[in-house]
């Protein structure tokens, strides 16, 4: 099988809200189908893509580049087709390693089609000439992250705006860099200062704001067509303001005019992982502020003092994964020393509402059970599903062999036959044959000839047909149930275990849940490909029994 690896930068900018796919993508997409085109030997073969969109070539913990090499190490890769080296990566040492010694030893052929590189024609010239670009690509990438960050310092340094702006401000689309008081906006963050500063907390304003019935910020960004703002809908017909929601505005300092510069950077150029900046640098009186900082400080001081009394809460499995599933918001966790912790909806106590939430409250304990007997059987539906999958792969490799000897024996009668005739050409060439018999023998070989090459094409064509049902999403299942196994001893639900494979808890009443797994739609397909892979199978025989 060839494996086309596509990788769009993170600095490649056509991509936008319209586009799920980038004009960059489609273009390495045409190119690569083009090649394959122009070589007999490489169209005949099962062709799968790889994109990674929006992914530094500086490192290779790329997703899409992870799943490739899992099924190159488990040879159901032979061949990785790349636009150029820079999109397979711009890192030297890394890209070496992979060219020089693992593909090699895995017998993996890779192309670079504009640079004219085949590893299966290479010679030492080409060698030399591999390792110039791949160094070129990597002072390339380094020069242009410095280039970039010194542009992103230099805004950061001059106060300009490039992210999104907190509510109440608006971008001012004359002046790139400035933003403008949205003063209708500016008046909600103003009466939550105010609120705070008489003393109430996140949870008490929320409540306030919403018996006044004022709008959420993504309501009001959706109502007044904020731009750049109006993706984000609420999450439910019942959106209220929640004590979260609050506290992001009374903590924001970007409010009174100063521009913070960088909260958080990069741990390593190209990584993702960030770590949070000690000192930030502060620009003051940056912008109009909305709040003045005397009336931020008493906020905060009212406000840190009100958190201080409440101890930093333990890490509980279903940590923020517990949602309503009357209003769709996550519960409320109350986690008592001395007595039973539970979560709870106060959906309608922060809106003043009655909107059908329950005001029961579910035992932490009770629904951990629910959900650890759920994730058993779930457990053991994986292990069902896995081995289905590996059932339906043997039969396919059973297939394929079979179908592999069956072409050798018919080809092995091919030459034969053809023997034959060249043997019946030369017994009438010596004249130990009449030409009468010459023609008769001959017409009967040419149609065992025929016949055995349009059994040849049909073993092929189910060949072909078999190698297409090869399940790609078995390398995934197998690490998912490598995952399984380490769980296999646990009496009762962990953090670990509920960061695995949970990703949502939905609670309709004490006797109802629904769980969201992490996995679903990875088991559905492996189950689906296998299932295709069972009717190509049962179809071959099929035939085989006809013929």
């Amino acid at each position: 099988m060839i494996g086309l690896y596509i990788r769009l930068s993170r600095l490649d900018d056509d991509l936008d809200e319209y586009k799920h796919v980038s004009n960059s993508v489609e273009n390495q997409r045409r190119f690569l189908n083009e090649y394959l085109e122009e070589f007999p030997d490489l169209r005949t073969e099962d062709v799968d893509e790889f994109i990674d969109g929006g992914y530094s070539g500086t490192n290779f913990q790329r997703p899409a580049f992870q799943r490739m090499l899992a099924l190159i190490k488990k040879r159901g890769i032979t061949t990785v087709i790349v636009k150029d080296f820079s999109r397979f990566g711009r890192n030297y040492v890394e890209c070496a390693d992979y060219l020089e010694k693992l593909f090699p030893f895995l017998g993996t052929r890779f192309i670079s089609v504009a640079d004219n590189y085949d590893s299966g024609r290479q010679n030492e010239d080409r060698q030399i000439e591999v390792a110039m670009k791949n160094i070129v690509n990597s002072y390339y990438s380094q020069d242009l992250s410095q280039k970039v960050t010194a542009t992103f310092n230099m805004k950061r340094e001059h106060g300009e705006v490039f992210f999104n702006v907190p509510f109440g401000y608006v971008k001012d689309e004359k002046h790139k860099g400035k933003v403008l008081v949205d003063e209708e906006a500016a008046k909600i963050v103003r009466r939550i200062f105010s609120l705070a500063c008489d003393g109430k907390t996140g949870n008490a304003i929320a409540r306030v704001l919403n018996s006044e019935n004022v709008p959420t910020v993504a309501a009001y960004n959706k109502a007044h067509e904020v731009r750049g703002k109006t993706k984000s809908p609420e999450k439910s017909e019942y959106a209220a303001w929640t004590g979260t929601k609050v506290r992001n505005i009374l903590l924001n300092e970007f409010y009174t005019g100063t521009y913070i510069s960088q909260r958080r950077k990069q741990v390593i150029a190209g990584m993702k992982k960030t770590v949070e900046v000690k000192d930030p640098v502060k620009i003051p009186d940056n912008h109009l502020a909305i709040v003045d900082t005397v009336t931020f400080e008493k906020a905060q001081e009212i406000f840190r003092s009100r958190q201080s009394k409440y101890a930093v809460g333990r890490r509980y499995p279903l940590k923020s994964k517990v949602f309503c599933g009357n209003c769709g918001y996550a519960m409320a966790y109350k986690d008592n020393v001395y007595d039973e912790c539970y979560f709870f909806c106060n959906h309608s106590m922060q809106t003043g509402n009655h909107v059908g939430c329950s005001n029961y409250r579910f035992s932490e304990e009770l629904l951990n059970n629910k959900v650890f007997t759920q994730l058993r059987a779930w457990m053991m539906l994986l292990e069902t599903a896995c081995g289905n999958v590996d059932e339906a792969e043997q039969k396919r490799w059973e297939g394929l062999r079979f179908l592999n000897d069956e072409a050798d024996t018919l080809q092995a009668e091919f030459k034969a036959i053809q023997s034959k005739k060249v043997e019946l050409y030369e017994c009438y060439s010596d004249g130990q044959i009449s030409k009468e018999d010459f023609a008769s023998e001959k017409e009967k070989l040419t149609a065992e000839i025929d016949s055995i090459r349009t059994e040849l094409n049909k073993a092929h064509e189910k060949e072909a047909k078999l190698r297409k049902t090869r399940n790609r999403r078995k390398p995934e299942l197998d690490d998912l149930m490598e995952n399984v196994k380490l769980f296999e001893n646990e009496n009762r639900l962990t953090c670990i275990m509920a960061d695995t494979f949970i990703e949502k808890v939905t609670v309709y009443d004490k006797w109802y849940i629904e769980i969201q797994w992490k996995c679903e739609d990875l088991v559905e397909k492996a189950l689906s490909e296998a299932a295709e892979a069972e009717e190509v199978m049962s179809a071959v025989v099929a035939e085989r029994m006809v013929g």
